[in-house]
């Protein structure tokens, strides 16, 4: 089974905390659940979380200065599974991180912190066949620190899907971006908190967000809530957010070009997640979010 989901040289296996395989380069350490990046040349590192029903676990991840680190993680939870996760970037650190998710009903509790001039791009490949709440706050705690958060979701048949997404302005001239795009379908359930902050005396930062969620059913239930919390004057802010149907025409016109209901719904289904790829400006995450998406069924 790991063998299948591995698909980097340098990896780190963990079920239930402990590390069951790794291989990893010099000056990349983990132990006792800790996860040390030292070395300063470009990496990529796969990270697999593996859970037990019940099972709770934290992680912290210290990304040194300078560091530039392209990261694919893997969650497998199992039910009633919680995995805590806090990541600390250096000054000039720089982190490309791409997230997909097997769990099942599970939570994933997640707290970044991003120190000068470090950056964070993080790509969510919300996936999963179970219910799931995710809650994923990012602190930009140093000035020019910039955050870019890409989720992609899909919730169908009775799954009961919710997140929260916080990218809180801590110090000056900071930026923050989320796009968050969802798909709804059959009883499937999802709601996505998007939260801006930026707090008094954070001048010249800028805080953006999207969060897009279409609905294929009227059994659906779908919520996409923007929060801007905003106390400065001269920052740039916003936000758009919408719910929406599936356009029936749509549909019809792909039936009528000869593909069957399901093709039509699943290449409806890859086109309104496709725009979390293009605004991506990493290779690794292109392809990883292309090879996700292409495996989604209708």
């Amino acid at each position: 089974m790991i063998n299948d989901i591995l698909s980097s040289k340098f990896y780190l296996v963990l079920k239930n905390g402990e590390c069951i395989d790794s291989h990893l380069p010099d000056r990349v350490f983990y132990q006792d659940g800790l996860l040390k990046f030292e070395n300063q040349e470009l990496l990529e590192v796969q990270v697999v979380y593996i859970l037990e029903t019940q099972q709770e676990f934290q992680i912290d991840i210290r990304i040194a200065k300078h560091c530039q680190i392209q990261m694919i993680e893997t969650k497998i939870l199992a039910k009633d599974a919680v995995l805590h996760k806090n990541m600390y970037l250096d000054e000039n650190a720089q982190v490309h991180i791409f997230s997909e998710n097997q769990s099942d009903n599970s939570r994933s509790i997640e707290n970044v912190y991003l120190a000068g001039y470090a950056l964070c791009q993080y790509g969510f490949a919300e996936l999963s066949d179970h219910h799931f709440e995710g809650v994923y706050h990012y602190y930009l705690d140093g000035e020019g620190a910039d955050v870019k958060v890409r989720m992609a979701i899909l919730s169908k048949q009775d799954e009961d899907k919710h997140y929260e997404v916080l990218i809180q302005h801590n110090r000056p001239h900071t930026y923050g971006q989320m796009d968050n795009y969802g798909v709804v379908k059959d009883q499937g359930r999802l709601i996505i908190d998007g939260i801006g902050t930026i707090t008094k005396g954070q001048h010249g930062s800028a805080s953006h967000q999207t969060n897009k969620i279409m609905v294929f059913d009227s059994s659906c239930v779908a919520g996409a809530n923007p929060y801007l919390y905003i106390d400065d004057f001269d920052v740039k802010a916003s936000h758009a957010a919408g719910v929406g149907k599936m356009d029936e025409e749509h549909l019809y016109y792909l039936q009528s070009r000869g593909l069957s209901k399901k093709q039509a719904m699943h290449l409806i289904t890859y086109g309104y997640l496709k725009p979390v790829v293009e605004v991506i400006d990493n290779e690794m995450l292109k392809d990883r979010f292309e090879k996700a998406l292409s495996k989604v069924g209708a």
